[in-house]
């Protein structure tokens, strides 16, 4: 097939130069049918017919497709009595072929690729003459099929030449030919942009020309040694040089140089390529790979100096990282860390449970316990950092406050997460010291206090006998005074309780109205000085929850308190008891100057006061809503608040509807 394509001949218009042979051969053998056929992989195609109206048949049924099996001729007498041909379409039906005398044609690399044949409709004998000058008539046949008229031989070197052409003028790389004697010959259009010449100004002249000035004495030495000895072997020789162009700039460049023979003598071409951007990119990246390597290496040093401890954790869990500052922290290492299954082996499982149900809670979804409690609320972009147990390799235990951060790439997919931990120990020392210190002295205070209040209630109601005026106005101060110390050494007494875990709650379904009712009559008192008011609606039925309404209405007093304190005088604070999906909600609301930007993101820590100064017009210890969170969190609701400036502030908690016992109207609910 590739010799017979080689021909181009297949499928073109008749010639006279086959024709002339068909012709000779039917005269010469009296014979109906003469032909020059070739055979492809599906046919035999007619060159030349005489007696023979198709074009082609197929190669399936074709006596030409046995012919060029062999190398010799191909006679068959009678097709009928061949057992190969006597069922054949061309022998039982048209053309009714009954002889057959076919001669094998090569191309010139010897491949049989078609015949030239005789086809009778009558049984014939074939002598040898007759076989003789059939061989001289195919050999004729043969010459014309492996020579070219000099119309396509012109044609198809005109193709080749325009190709060629067209393949280096419009090259990306210069090319440039010169002589056995380095004498440029052609030089391509990008060689005259690269090297600012036009072919006029360098074609004839010395190759050494375009080479840098101070490399143009080897370079004519390595001329000379190509003209004497070539290249050989068929090689290309690949090197880096240095071009000069007309203006006498230089530039480097990738230079390939080939062989070729032309009318026996050695030329040579020259592919150029101007190599300044890639050396460029090439010095930009070692720069780049050096900053790169510094950086890295500070980020090293930064991550193992620290006395943090740094994790790098997948997105399942497996540690990538573990620095010095963790391993001091821990004491596992680094490759010890490697091999753990998760981050959990660092952990206290009761923690771990109590964070599953804490962020399944927040979040409004199951969380599992695995990497995705530690995950959960960064995967959201919610800032997680919270106070942890790590379990050290030793057993022992060691409090840190962790933050964890999510690790995205750049399809903005989780890859992972860091954990930055801090040793808290010393923190939670000085912690526990200041609150036994505050516990203790608030205890002790309690006892005199409730002795000076006794007192000073006494001496007002006369009992050491009538009181001059100015007497009882100091008295009333010292007694409005004392009232405040109470309360302030019953907050700090409540606050530490929550934080050591030891504030009792024993919550009961109850209806939650009552308990703001209950909450609002015992505010009246506070309120009237400043001529507040509260306006209190419900939704229709009972919203039931699972509370200590002790505590629960402390935290509606703090609430109603607050708000008639920044309400303005005369002024209406609105109480609204509503029902949301799975809660109750209340809200409390004032029309007052509303709650500072700066301050809001403090408005639950203790002791936060928007002014803190000590001429501030409001009291107030600064712990109410610090307890009232804490409280609320334990019933396993939340608290919050929307403020606008100048116009009103909302503080509102929802807690968890429950339904009634049916034993009875309330029931203890035990809280966790």
């Amino acid at each position: 097939m590739a010799a017979l394509c080689g021909l181009n001949i297949l499928d073109t218009l008749p010639e006279e130069r086959f024709d002339r042979i068909t012709r000779t051969a039917q005269r010469a053998f009296a014979c109906p049918i003469a032909l020059v056929t070739l055979v492809d992989s599906e046919r035999q195609w007619f060159k030349s017919r005489l007696g023979l109206d198709a074009p082609q048949t197929p190669r399936n049924i074709s006596f030409c497709g046995h012919a060029i099996l062999h190398d010799y001729p191909f006679i068959i007498p009678d097709a009928a009595l061949d057992p190969r041909f006597a069922d054949n379409p061309l022998v039982l039906g048209a053309p009714h072929i009954r002889f057959y005398a076919g001669i094998p044609l090569r191309a010139d690399n010897g491949a049989l690729v078609g015949t030239l044949c005789l086809i009778d409709r009558v049984p014939r004998s074939f002598s040898d003459d007759d076989l003789a000058t059939l061989c001289d008539l195919a050999q004729w046949a043969e010459l014309e099929l492996n020579v070219y008229t000099i119309k396509q031989a012109t044609q198809i070197s005109r193709d080749k030449e325009a190709r060629l052409q067209a393949i280096v003028e419009n090259a990306g790389d210069a090319i440039i030919t010169i002589d056995d004697h380095g004498l440029v010959e052609t030089f391509n259009p990008e060689a005259q942009r690269l090297f600012a010449y036009r072919p006029d100004q360098i074609i004839g002249a010395p190759l050494t020309m375009l080479i840098a000035r101070h490399y143009r004495a080897a370079a004519a030495g390595y001329v000379r040694e190509l003209a004497l000895d070539g290249i050989g072997g068929g090689v290309r020789i690949n090197r880096q040089v240095f071009g000069q162009r007309s203006d006498g700039t230089r530039f480097p460049a990738n230079l390939v140089v080939s062989e070729m023979h032309i009318d026996g003598r050695r030329a040579f071409t020259g592919l150029v390529r101007d190599i300044s951007a890639r050396r460029r990119n090439a010095d930009e990246m070692k720069r780049l790979n050096r900053r790169l390597a510094e950086t890295l290496s500070l980020q090293q040093a930064i991550l193992n100096s620290n006395n943090y401890a740094i994790i790098y954790a997948n997105a399942h869990g497996q540690v990538i990282m573990f620095n010095d500052g963790a391993q001091r922290m821990l004491g596992y290492s680094e490759a010890e860390m490697r091999t753990q299954a998760s981050l959990l082996v660092l952990h206290d499982p009761a923690e771990l449970e109590a964070r599953v149900q804490a962020l399944s809670l927040e979040l409004g979804r199951p969380i599992r316990p695995g990497p995705e409690m530690f995950i959960a609320r960064a995967r959201e972009r919610i800032p997680d950092e919270a106070e942890w147990t790590y379990i050290r390799k030793d057993g022992s235990r060691l409090p840190v406050l962790l933050s964890i951060s999510a690790v995205w790439d750049d399809e903005h997919t989780l890859s992972g997460f860091v954990g930055i931990a801090q040793d808290i120990s010393e923190r939670k020392k000085m912690e526990s010291m200041k609150n036994e210190f505050i516990s203790t002295v608030s205890h002790e205070l309690r006892t005199p206090m409730t002795s000076i209040k006794g007192s000073l209630g006494l001496l007002a109601g006369g009992a050491a006998g009538e009181i001059p005026v100015r007497a009882k106005v100091l008295l009333d101060i010292a007694s409005k005074n004392c009232d405040r110390l109470v309360r302030l050494i019953n907050d700090i007494l409540d606050a530490e309780k929550i934080e050591s875990g030891n504030m009792r709650f024993e919550p009961v379904v109850q209806p939650l109205l009552p308990l703001v009712e209950q909450a609002i009559a015992a505010t009246h008192a506070f309120a009237s000085p400043f001529r507040v008011s509260f306006d209190l609606r419900s939704d229709n039925g009972e919203l039931m929850i699972a509370a200590d309404s002790d505590r629960l209405i402390q935290v509606i007093v703090n609430l109603l308190s607050n708000a008639a304190k920044f309400a303005p005088a005369g002024g209406v604070v609105e109480v609204r008891l509503l029902r949301v999906p799975g809660y109750a909600r209340l809200s409390v609301t004032d029309h007052g100057p509303g709650i500072p930007l700066a301050f809001r993101d403090r408005i639950f820590q203790k002791f936060a006061q928007a002014d803190g100064s000590d001429s501030r017009p409001k009291g107030g210890t600064g712990l109410g809503l610090n307890i009232s969170k804490a409280i609320i969190e334990r019933h396993r609701g939340r608290i919050d608040f929307v403020s606008e400036c100048g116009v009103s502030t909302e503080f509102f908690f929802e807690l968890p509807l429950a339904a009634p016992a049916p034993s009875s109207p309330f029931s203890r609910t035990p809280l966790s």
